[in-house]
């Protein structure tokens, strides 16, 4: 895949965490850990194994690309 910012080549590869993998429009305190502000979950880890989304990384631009 070519970056759509700059037109390199891209990289393949994964974001883990053992924890689920949430998109937030604000960072999220432990105390407020319970309430929904309309993030969207990309991936939830299995039990016992962690989570993880396909993404594509631009190394001349420092972007990322996420399929989810």
């Amino acid at each position: 895949m070519k970056c759509p910012y700059c037109n390199e080549p891209m990289e393949k590869g994964i974001i883990e965490s053992s924890e689920p993998i949430n998109f937030m429009k604000e960072v999220r305190f432990v105390n407020k850990a319970k309430e929904n502000k309309g993030e969207i979950n990309l991936a939830t880890p299995p039990f016992g194994g962690r989570a993880h989304v396909d993404v594509c990384l631009c190394r001349n631009c420092r972007k990322i690309i996420i399929d989810y």
